[in-house]
């Protein structure tokens, strides 16, 4: 992943747009939107698509939302509302 130290990284609300939009929204328009850089962008979705599935009658942990400001942590949050981890 390409380092994003002093880049803007989106919020967990934008985060959650991106997992709504997802596949019907271009990374150009969603980095023109937010005022993110198309990096960012793409940064966000590959750690989207680490996140795994929860089986159901799993539930998410509670540190799930536990935000460092790091991109990792931003993405977990969101996904974890979208029941993954």
């Amino acid at each position: 992943m390409e380092d994003l130290t002093g880049k803007k990284l989106p919020t967990v609300e934008q985060v959650e747009i991106i997992i709504a939009e997802y596949g019907t929204t271009g990374i150009d328009e969603i980095a023109d939107r937010f005022g993110l850089e198309p990096a960012v962008v793409h940064a966000t979705l590959d750690c989207l698509r680490r996140l795994r599935r929860i089986s159901e009658g799993e539930t998410a942990p509670a540190i799930a939302c536990y935000r460092d400001d790091k991109l990792e942590s931003i993405v977990r949050c969101a996904g974890s509302k979208y029941g993954y981890v």
